[in-house]
C-alpha cells in the first residue's frame, strides 16, 4: 500500500506542476485546466479513502467528505470565486466536526485561535479598502479557517501541519489578492495547499 501512497504523492506534484504551468497559457480549454486543477487534491481524498476502508472511524469519514468538498471547490473557485470560497468553508467545517470528534480541543487550541484571530483582524483592517465589499465573507472564511487551524492543534502533529499549510496557503493567496506585484508567491501558495491536503489525507491512513 505504501507503493500507492507514493505515486499518489508523485502525481499530485506533477497534476500541480502542470496547472502551474498551464496558467501561463491562454484558457483555451478551461475544462481541462479545472480538471487538472481537481486532479491533484483528489490524490489527497485517494489517500484518505485508502485510510478509511482500512480502519476508518467516523472522524476520518467525515475528514475524507471535507477533503472531497475541496476538491469540488477547487474546480468551482475558477468558475465563481464566491462559491468556491463557500464550498471551502464547507470542507471546513467538516474538518472541524472530524477534529472534535478524536480530540477534543485544549487551552492551546484557544491560545492560538485568539492569536490567529488577531492576525487575521490586523491584516483586514490594514487592507480593508482594497477588500471592498467582500470584507464581510473574506473575514467570516478567516473566522472559520482559525477555528479549524486550532482545533487540528489538539490534534496528532500531522494533522496540525495539513491544517496551518492550508492556513498559510489561504492567507498567502489573500495577499496576492490585494498585492498582485508579489504574483510569483502563487507556486508557493498552491504548493502549501496542495501538500497540506495530502498530508491531512495521509493523517487518515496513518492513524
Amino acid at each position: 500500500m505504501t507503493y500507492i501512497i507514493c505515486l499518489a504523492f508523485a502525481f499530485m506534484c506533477i497534476f500541480y506542476l502542470m496547472f502551474q504551468r498551464m496558467k501561463g497559457t491562454p484558457m483555451n480549454n478551461r475544462g481541462l485546466h479545472i480538471a487538472v486543477k481537481c486532479a491533484a487534491t483528489a490524490m489527497a481524498v485517494l489517500v484518505a479513502l485508502l485510510g478509511c476502508l482500512k480502519s476508518g472511524t467516523t472522524a476520518h469519514w467525515i475528514l475524507l467528505a471535507g477533503l472531497v468538498a475541496c476538491a469540488i471547490a477547487d474546480g468551482v473557485l475558477c468558475v465563481h470565486f464566491l462559491a468556491g470560497g463557500a464550498i471551502f468553508a464547507l470542507g471546513h467545517v467538516l474538518y472541524m466536526a472530524s477534529f472534535v470528534i478524536m480530540r477534543r480541543p485544549n487551552w492551546f487550541s484557544l491560545l492560538l485561535f485568539l492569536a490567529l484571530m488577531g492576525l487575521a483582524t490586523a491584516a483586514f483592517t490594514r487592507f480593508r479598502s482594497r477588500i471592498g465589499r467582500r470584507y464581510p465573507f473574506f473575514y467570516a472564511y478567516a473566522t472559520i479557517l482559525s477555528v479549524m487551524v486550532a482545533l487540528a492543534a489538539a490534534q496528532y502533529p500531522l494533522y496540525f501541519a495539513g491544517a496551518l499549510l492550508f492556513a498559510f496557503s489561504d492567507g498567502l493567496l489573500g495577499y496576492l489578492l490585494v498585492d498582485r506585484n508579489h504574483i510569483k508567491l502563487d507556486y508557493v501558495s498552491l504548493g502549501a495547499y496542495y501538500l497540506g491536503q495530502f498530508l491531512l489525507g495521509l493523517a487518515v491512513y496513518v492513524f
